[in-house]
């Protein structure tokens, strides 16, 4: 798609060899007029890679996409649920999917990971096995309130082979799909207008799992991140928790009085 947009803006039949850095450049400034920030940074990375797959195989230099600087991103983070909301939404959800909810809120899997959850993947010490990006697996510990909520849906679920998906919907087994209709069911019926989808849920792992005192360095390997850069996020929405914290509970405030400073 990226390079079939590239070809109406420019001569298909044109060699890449020919097209320079600021035509290139040219036309990303006018992909900025029509698209966000981060799908102009899938474009350029689409095209670094293309670009550095020509020059392997020895078909073109590539130049003007092999030196595209990739540009910066603006730094979202997703607000964590409320507290009183997640209680909401658990007092309205039914076993499968409080057990559905729990797990989500107590491990910050990504959707695609719950959801490919098979029976043989509960191991005995609590945690779970998932496959993550790239292939990757990686155990993830469960607290015992989703422990319980998860052992709960086996007994309503009924047994089954170990490749068997551990969450089932009406039609067999619940893929990624399934689940984030199971919070937009959820929310609609709770009447809640604010944000709410399995990857808010990981948010507000992420931050909870902070503030109530884990390592970064533990939570990455949790979220099965492979660099730091994305929980380093985190953190700073960690520490604007701890600082509203500081200012509600602050000992010299306490003792002298804010007039008083």
């Amino acid at each position: 798609m990226i390079l079939t947009r590239l070809g109406r803006a420019y001569d298909p039949n044109q060699v890449i060899d020919n097209l320079s850095a600021g035509d290139v450049r040219s036309w990303l400034l006018e992909l900025r007029t029509t698209l966000a920030p981060v799908s102009v940074a899938g474009y350029v990375r689409a095209l670094k890679a293309f670009g550095n797959w020509l020059q392997a195989e020895g078909l073109a230099e590539a130049g003007a996409f092999r030196s595209i600087r990739k540009p910066r991103v603006p730094i979202k983070l997703i607000e964590p649920v409320p507290d009183d909301t997640l209680r909401k939404l658990l007092g309205l959800a039914t076993v499968r999917d409080r057990a559905i909810v729990l797990l989500l809120l107590d491990t910050g899997l990504r959707v695609s990971e719950a959801a490919g959850i098979r029976l043989g993947d509960l191991r005995p010490d609590g945690s779970v096995k998932v496959m993550g990006k790239g292939a990757k697996e990686r155990i993830v510990p469960i607290g015992s309130t989703a422990r319980g909520a998860i052992v709960r849906y086996l007994g309503q679920r009924g047994p089954g082979p170990i490749d068997a998906p551990l969450f089932l919907g009406r039609r067999g087994a619940l893929d990624w799909r399934g689940m984030q209709q199971v919070l937009k069911r959820l929310r609609a019926r709770a009447g809640i207008t604010g944000r709410l989808s399995p990857h808010s849920l990981r948010h507000t792992f992420a931050r909870s799992y902070l503030v109530n005192g884990g390592d970064v360095f533990s939570l990455q390997q949790i979220l099965g991140h492979t660099t730091l850069d994305m929980v380093k996020r985190y953190v700073s929405l960690a520490d604007a928790d701890v600082a509203a914290k500081h200012r509600t509970a602050s000992p010299a405030d306490r003792l002298v009085g804010r007039k008083g400073r």
